[in-house]
C-alpha cells in the first residue's frame, strides 16, 4: 500500500540577527585558500571597474550629503565614504566603505578586499556582497587585469612559494567526517591527501580512517570506518570531473530538512537528533559536468551494502543523562544505485542568502536484494524481502528575494518520492515534520497517528520516515528585529 502526504506550510519568521553577506562558498571538492579570491568574483570586479560608463577613482573619495552620483561608481584603494545618493552600483576594490545614515545606493554594493561600516543604517536597494580576500591584479594600459591564476607580475618571491605550496601539497588531514549525531558522536577522518594542480585541472587522491567518538574507542569490536578516493578534474569553472571512492560510512536517511550544522548543534547542545542514520559500505564511480562554479550535473553508480545502526550515548551539553531516541532499523541488503544529480546555486551566500536560486534535482534508480526488513506501521507496505527494484525522484527548489535592505521574501517547493517499481526501502522514505520543514509542529510526535511520517497505529521504534511521496510549499518573510536600550 502506497502512502502519500501533502503538506502546505506558510511561515512568517522574524529573525534576530546581524546582517551577514559574503562570497558564495566553493564546492567541497574545490581547493580555495583563505587568502585567495574566487576567480569569477575577481573577473566580475575588474569588468565593472573597466566599464566605460563607470565613474572610477583611485584615491580617498567622499560622496557628501545631498549629492547625487548617477551611474556606477568604482573605487580602487579608497577608502570610500558615502553620505549621499548613488543611482547605480558601487564597487570598492581593496578599499573600505563607510556608509553614513543618509547614504542611499540604489544598485548593488560589491566590496572586494575591504570592510563595510554602517550597512545596518544605510539604504542599499540591491545586493550587498563583501569578499574579504584582496583583488590581485596588474595593469594593461588604463585597465585592470585580474590575476586569477595567482601569479601576478612583480610578486614577492616568498608569496609565490606560498601560493605554489597551496596548489600542490601532500599532507596529513584531520577533519570532521560528518555531523555530531547519536550514532557516531563526532566522526573524525584522519589520513593522507595528495593534491596536484596541473594548470588545466587537478588530481586529488585521499585515504582516511573514520574514528567515531561514541564507539571507536570502546567495546571489543572497534567501530572504525574508511573513505578513500581519487578524482581527476579538467577545467576550472567549466569542465569535467571523474573519480571513484571506497567507503564505509554512516549517512542520514534524510538530509534535506535541516542543514548539517543545525543538526549537529541540536544534537550536541540540546540532546535532540533530527535525523536517522544507516550504515553504507561499498564503492562508487562518478563523472560530473560543470557549466560554471554554480551549476553541475553528476552521474554516479555505486555498489554498496546497507545496514541498520544502533544509537550510542555520546555526551551532550544539556540533558546529558536523558536517553536518546532509538535510531530506527532499515532494510539491510546489497544494492546497486544509479544517481543523476543536478545542482544550480546562484545564492549570494550559503549560510544567510539574500538573493538567488537554489535547485537540487535528483533521480535515483536502485536494484538490490533485501536480506533483513526494517519494521513499519501496519499497512504501509508488503514485506519486500528479496529482490527489489525502484525509481525515486526528488526536487528542492528555492528562490531568495531581497525586498528591502534588511528584509527578504523567500519561497521553497519540495516534491519527492516513489516514481515506479517496487516500494521504496526505508533508507529512501521521506517525512515532513519538525523545525526543518513545518515549524510549530514537533519532530517525531508520539500518538496513534503521525501524518508527518505516514505512521498509523503502532509506530516502529524511533518512529522512522515512512512516506513514499511528499510535497511541501513554504513562503517565508525574514526581517531583522533591532533593539536598543539607549535614550532616544
Amino acid at each position: 500500500m502506497t502512502r502519500s502526504r501533502l503538506a502546505l506550510s506558510v511561515c512568517a519568521a522574524l529573525v534576530l540577527s546581524a546582517v551577514r553577506v559574503g562570497a558564495q562558498q566553493p564546492a567541497a571538492d574545490t581547493l580555495v585558500s583563505a587568502m585567495l579570491l574566487p576567480g569569477d568574483v575577481a573577473r566580475e570586479g575588474v569588468a565593472l571597474y573597466n566599464a566605460t560608463v563607470t565613474l572610477r577613482t583611485e584615491d580617498s573619495t567622499e560622496i557628501g550629503p545631498g549629492r547625487t552620483v548617477r551611474g556606477d561608481v568604482a573605487v580602487l584603494g579608497g577608502p570610500l565614504v558615502i553620505a549621499g545618493r548613488v543611482t547605480g552600483r558601487v564597487l570598492a576594490l581593496n578599499a573600505d566603505v563607510i556608509l553614513l545614515p543618509s547614504a542611499r545606493i540604489e544598485g548593488d554594493l560589491v566590496v572586494i578586499g575591504g570592510e563595510v561600516d554602517g550597512l545596518a543604517t544605510a539604504f542599499v536597494g540591491g545586493e550587498a556582497r563583501i569578499y574579504h580576500p584582496p583583488l590581485r591584479y596588474h595593469r594593461r594600459g588604463n585597465e585592470l587585469v585580474a590575476d586569477v591564476d595567482a601569479r601576478a607580475p612583480g610578486e614577492p618571491w616568498w608569496r609565490r612559494i606560498e601560493l605554489r605550496r597551496h596548489r600542490n601539497y601532500n599532507r596529513l588531514e584531520v577533519a570532521t567526517a560528518g555531523t555530531y549525531n547519536r550514532v557516531e558522536g563526532l566522526p573524525v577522518r584522519v589520513g593522507p591527501v595528495l593534491y596536484r594542480d596541473q594548470g588545466w585541472g587537478h588530481l586529488r587522491v585521499d585515504a582516511s580512517a573514520i574514528l567515531r567518538s561514541a564507539s571507536s574507542f570502546s567495546g571489543s569490536d572497534a567501530d572504525i570506518g574508511h573513505n578513500a578516493g581519487a578524482e581527476l578534474r579538467a577545467g576550472r569553472d567549466i569542465g569535467v570531473s571523474m573519480g571513484g571512492r571506497l567507503f564505509s560510512t554512516v549517512d542520514g536517511v534524510e538530509d534535506w530538512q535541516l542543514s548539517t550544522v543545525e543538526t549537529g548543534l541540536a544534537s550536541f547542545l540540546f540532546h535532540r537528533d533530527y535525523r536517522d542514520y544507516y550504515g553504507r559500505h561499498g564503492g562508487q564511480v562518478y563523472t560530473a559536468i560543470r557549466a560554471n562554479a554554480n551549476a553541475d550535473l553528476t552521474l554516479s553508480f555505486s555498489d554498496e551494502r546497507w545496514r541498520s545502526r544502533d544509537a550510542n550515548d555520546p555526551v551532550t551539553l544539556i540533558r546529558n543523562g536523558a536517553p536518546w531516541r532509538v535510531n530506527p532499523a532499515v532494510d539491510a541488503g546489497r544494492f546497486h544505485v544509479l544517481h543523476l544529480l543536478l545542482r544550480v546555486d546562484t545564492r549570494n551566500d550559503d549560510f544567510n542568502p539574500w538573493a538567488g536560486w537554489y535547485v537540487l534535482a535528483d533521480f535515483e534508480r536502485g536494484a538490490g536484494n533485501i536480506d533483513e526488513v526494517g519494521p513499519t506501521s501496519a499497512g504501509v507496505r508488503v514485506a519486500p524481502l528479496g529482490i527489489t527494484r525502484y525509481q525515486r525522484g526528488f526536487v528542492d527548489l528555492r528562490r531568495y528575494n531581497r525586498v528591502a535592505p534588511r528584509a527578504a521574501l523567500n519561497l521553497r517547493l519540495v516534491v519527492g518520492g516513489w516514481l515506479s517499481g517496487d516500494a521504496l526501502p526505508l533508507e529512501r522514505r521521506l517525512s515532513i515534520d519538525g523545525p526543518g520543514t513545518v515549524p510549530g509542529f514537533d519532530f517525531r510526535v508520539t500518538g496513534d497517528r503521525d501524518v508527518g511520517t505516514c505512521a498509523s497505529g503502532v509506530a516502529p521504534p524511533g518512529r522512522p520516515a515512512q512516506c513514499e511521496r511528499v510535497a511541501l510549499a513554504q513562503l517565508e518573510f525574514r526581517n531583522d528585529i533591532r533593539l536598543t536600550f539607549a535614550d532616544a
